[in-house]
């Protein structure tokens, strides 16, 4: 399961990325809105929450008979469903900031979600799951402090 073409072979796989890639999209603008003390980041709060919570009913919900995402433990699910929302955001947010000319905080957000991609599936493909697992966590922390330390 954790091969990135077994990973994206059934389109769950991408209904579920999306919608966490959404929770955490609206959870970092929450995030920014709460730390400027601005009402926003509850309604936005509670949007992430909303994504959070059909991410994990879709995915309680799949029958054991049509997915093998029934027996996902928690390092499988952190490499197959967060790292590629995470490279998806990184990877956005950078080419956003790199056409909006601020090519230093674009390029920095490309490099953290193409280092994340290559460590987990191009060299990190034999490494044990819950190493390639606390990359991920390694790489969530830093996507939050790259979002909220670099934007004005």
């Amino acid at each position: 399961m954790e091969q990135i073409t077994q990973i994206f072979a059934e389109a769950s796989y991408y209904q579920l990325a999306a919608m966490l890639a959404a929770a955490l999209f609206f959870f970092m603008i929450a995030f920014r809105e709460l730390t400027d003390e601005n009402f926003y980041g509850y309604f936005f709060a509670a949007l992430g929450v909303f994504f959070l919570a059909i991410h994990a009913l879709f995915l309680l919900n799949i029958p054991s008979t049509v997915s093998p995402l029934s027996n996902l433990g928690l390092w499988h699910w952190l490499i197959a469903f967060l790292a590629p929302s995470l490279i998806v955001l990184y990877l956005l947010f950078g080419f956003f900031n790199v056409l909006m000319a601020r090519i230093r905080d674009g390029l920095v957000r490309i490099f953290f979600g193409l280092t994340l991609f290559c460590y987990l599936f191009m060299l990190g493909g034999g490494w044990p799951v819950d190493v390639r697992g606390i990359l991920v966590l390694i790489w969530s922390g830093l996507w939050f402090g790259v979002e909220t330390n670099t934007t004005t």
